[in-house]
């Protein structure tokens, strides 16, 4: 069973959206639409029925509301989404076990994690931090990831992709990785994302070209695959 974004051409390109009771991330670099690629997931359970909960530690209340909640994806469901606005300390996380980060993720939740069907962790990159120590930082995915597979959760971590050096641990254990970048093309810049990873599923490998609109983020048409170390247009076949 997929779960989708409700952004048609995207979830085409997935099989029909993210697989159920499984882990995912969204990547990229900061201010390039992470979170409102995240919020179309959320607010599309929601219009669904499903119990979704939102832990965001990078966006205040006031901004969400004023933000996210005015996009046209988001009307009549914003307030059915339950929204967790946080601040991740890693006094709250250690000594991490999984015991005592079950603990500290079920409060943040406020309910049973058996009542959850899909959850997002936006940023993910904010436990790194707040952890400081790669290894650390590896065994919390894992924990985490065990405590949402364990109680039938789909999972959606966001993060920060590093401007240079390597990528964390989450792409190695996320199912599905869509990464999004902002493309040097012969016309400019671009926003584009691509699909790094999806199990069980023949998806494209090219880049999907994308704008942020007021009714969300909007798919355009064509890919842009790599030429002489810069990205050209390819229209619809």
């Amino acid at each position: 069973m997929r779960l989708p974004f409700g952004i048609e051409k995207l979830d085409s390109a997935l099989g029909g959206g993210l697989d159920r009771d499984t882990v995912n991330l969204i990547t990229g670099r900061s201010g390039i639409g992470k979170t409102i690629l995240a919020a179309h997931w959320a607010a599309q359970g929601a219009k669904d029925g499903r119990t979704v909960v939102y832990i965001a530690t990078t966006i205040g209340r006031k901004s969400c509301e004023s933000y996210l909640g005015k996009m046209k994806f988001m009307e009549d469901v914003y307030h059915k989404i339950n929204w967790r606005f946080v601040r991740i300390e890693a006094k709250y996380l250690l000594p991490l076990t999984p015991e005592k980060l079950e603990e500290s993720t079920v409060s943040t939740i406020g309910m049973k994690p058996s009542e959850v069907d899909m959850i997002i962790f936006d940023s993910i990159t904010d436990m790194d931090k707040a952890l400081a120590d790669p290894v650390l930082y590896r065994l919390a995915l894992r924990y985490l990831s065990r405590l949402c597979y364990k109680n039938d959760i789909t999972a959606l971590f966001v993060e920060e992709a590093p401007m240079k050096g390597e990528w964390s641990e989450t792409k190695n254990i996320a199912e599905s990785v869509i990464f999004l970048d902002l493309l040097r093309v012969p016309e400019g810049y671009q926003r584009a994302l691509r699909i790094l990873k999806k199990y069980r599923t023949a998806h494209p490998l090219e880049f999907i070209p994308f704008e942020i609109t007021d009714e969300g983020i909007k798919i355009k048409e064509g890919r842009y695959i790599r030429k002489d170390y810069e990205f050209v247009f390819r229209g619809e076949e």
